[in-house]
């Protein structure tokens, strides 16, 4: 009876054995009708028998390595894959897919560290994505994994892995630091042009994320760390570079709020863009900036201001067209004794008003007192654009006539 068990065993296992693909038949699946086969070669003398969690079934997989001519003259395909079979029952497998593991090129090298890092760094905020608002520190720059498995889906468009190591917010919770890998694809239009896009996103595979360190915060205490994260800090920044470029205007320390009206009022009609906005970055009150800054605008008030700078400088009717040197001014004063104006200038055609409010802003504190000056706190300007306007101001054969103070 043993024996006869014995001989089962054997039998049994022999079919399983003879049920594998044949290296004839792995090699017809791989390469398909053999169109612009190079070469092919088997990565490994045998294959392997494992099971796939996501499927439910064992699949028997064998890798294999693929030559194949491209589309471009001298330059062939390599691709590393596995030709992967599903058990199908009775010791016997059925062909499922071909898993693509990566992909080079022969006279198209992988894209070097260096010029990886400097595309990328064109624009950290698409290449960290959701993560760029919430990183507060960067153990390292981004770099590319040990096992970068370079995958080229086309002759334009490579995919690759790197490290990463952070600490970034948890809401409500505290900061964690993380390792992990970044899935990065490249495009370009052509084998031989630069790099022009990205998709870059975080792995979600979890044995590329790792979690080795947290810190538990308040929520007051997290407030402080927005302004420690990628976003505000480099907008904070470029702001600073933005503001260091502008020309240098000493503003005075005005004591009214119809001094800095009409010394607005002036740079508007007579400046440019440039001394405008480094007016602006003087006497707007804090609340136009992200807090803690002196240079970074909200990005209403920075969308505002580039509004009003086309309005004034660059649109088919200027501030300049559009207001006398000396126009009228009023003012209207708020109540409660808050030394809070609001003044409005009146353009030299009808409908055509601008209006700045200016209060005292607390700047700060110097031993307890609070640090009180003179800031825009709202504006508005308004320069006509249409027709009528614009016809009425060009009747005048001397601009005298029209702006009888000037």
């Amino acid at each position: 009876m043993v024996r006869i068990i014995l001989l089962l065993m054997l039998v049994f296992k022999t079919s399983l054995v003879f049920a594998q693909p044949s290296d004839a038949k792995v090699k017809s699946d791989a390469v398909g009708n053999g169109g612009g086969i190079i070469s092919f070669k088997f990565t490994k003398s045998t294959g392997t028998r494992q099971w796939n969690s996501s499927t439910g079934n064992w699949e028997y997989v064998r890798g294999v390595q693929v030559k194949r001519k491209s589309d471009y003259p001298g330059i062939n395909m390599i691709v590393d894959e596995d030709v992967v079979y599903q058990y199908v029952g009775n010791g016997g497998y059925s062909f499922w897919k071909v898993r693509v593991l990566s992909n080079s090129y022969e006279g198209i090298p992988n894209p070097a560290a260096k010029e990886i890092d400097d595309f990328i760094s064109k624009d950290w905020q698409r290449f960290y994505g959701f993560y760029y608002g919430t990183i507060v520190k960067l153990w390292q720059q981004p770099a590319l994994a040990e096992n970068p498995e370079w995958v080229w889906h086309s002759i334009n468009s490579v995919e690759f892995r790197m490290n990463i190591k952070f600490d970034h917010i948890i809401s409500g919770r505290g900061v964690e630091t993380q390792e992990a890998i970044w899935k990065v694809r490249l495009y370009r239009d052509d084998p031989k042009a630069p790099w022009k896009n990205m998709l870059a996103l975080r792995s979600e595979e979890a044995a590329d994320i790792k979690v080795v360190g947290f810190k538990n915060y308040t929520p007051q205490q997290l407030d402080d760390f927005e302004k420690q994260t990628l976003q505000y800090t480099m907008a904070e920044q470029k702001a600073r570079q933005s503001a260091a470029a502008l020309p240098q205007v000493n503003v005075p320390a005005f004591t009214n709020a119809e001094d800095i009206t009409k010394y607005v009022h002036d740079v508007l009609r007579n400046g440019n863009p440039e001394k405008l906005r480094a007016v602006f970055l003087q006497l707007f009150a804090p609340g136009f900036f992200e807090d803690g800054s002196k240079v970074q605008l909200r990005a209403v008030e920075e969308q505002n201001l580039a509004q009003v700078i086309t309005a004034v400088y660059q649109n088919k009717a200027t501030y300049h067209q559009m207001y006398c040197q000396n126009p009228g001014y009023r003012v209207e004063q708020w109540g409660n004794g808050s030394g809070k104006k609001t003044i409005y200038i009146t353009g030299a055609v009808n409908n055509c008003n601008s209006s700045f409010t200016i209060a005292p802003v607390n700047m700060g504190y110097k031993e307890g007192l609070a640090q009180t000056a003179l800031k825009i706190v709202e504006y508005g300007v308004h320069v006509r654009q249409d027709a009528a306007a614009i016809d009425f101001i060009n009747s005048f054969s001397n601009r005298k006539n029209l702006c009888k103070q000037d």
